[in-house]
């Protein structure tokens, strides 16, 4: 029960992913080329648990409109709520509270997607979270406007800069 409980997390957050990029198919051209990247600079890869992911990161959400980080926010809260409902009849009775508490944790409740778009875009203004993934960057912003303490935000936003590192650019020599 306890191996459970730790998995949870993980296994939403990758059942989030997933139903954001199996959202239908999309009109515009900015908004397809930013979820399914044609470039690997708009994807982070990651892990949960034993399984590879190439994540959309910063760069690809900073490449959207409005209405396309509305749109994808809305999709990451449809994707909790999907997996959710997909995963209440295969887990015990006594770990469904644990799926609603998380999906609580989890889905945006009283705050507004603009707000959270917003706050998304706030995150990814230092240049050292670019290559954090979107679920992460909606995570942290989700847990900002739900007024985690400072601390909490702090040391989520170091573990998400060292899990997911931005390249050094290099600084152009000095000609003598």
């Amino acid at each position: 029960m306890k191996l459970w409980r730790s998995a949870m997390p993980a296994l939403l957050l990758g059942c989030v992913s997933l139903a954001a990029f199996a959202a239908p198919p999309r009109a515009a051209a900015q908004e397809v080329q930013a979820l399914n990247p044609p470039t690997t600079d708009m994807q982070t890869q990651g892990k949960v648990g034993d399984t590879n992911y190439r994540w959309t990161n910063g760069r690809a959400w900073m490449s959207l409109n409005d209405d396309s980080k509305v749109a994808m926010v809305a999709g990451i809260e449809q994707g909790v709520i999907l997996s959710v409902r997909e995963n209440w009849g295969a887990v015990p009775k006594a770990t469904q509270p644990e799926l609603v508490k998380t999906a609580t944790r989890l889905t945006v409740g009283g705050i507004t997607f603009d707000q959270l778009v917003l706050q998304i875009d706030n995150f990814y203004l230092m240049p050292g979270d670019i290559e954090v993934p979107v679920v992460d960057a909606y995570l942290y912003a989700l847990m900002k406007l739900k007024q985690t303490p400072e601390g909490q935000l702090k040391d989520l936003a170091n573990r998400l800069r060292k899990t997911y590192p931005a390249p050094v650019v290099p600084q152009p020599k000095e000609k003598h």
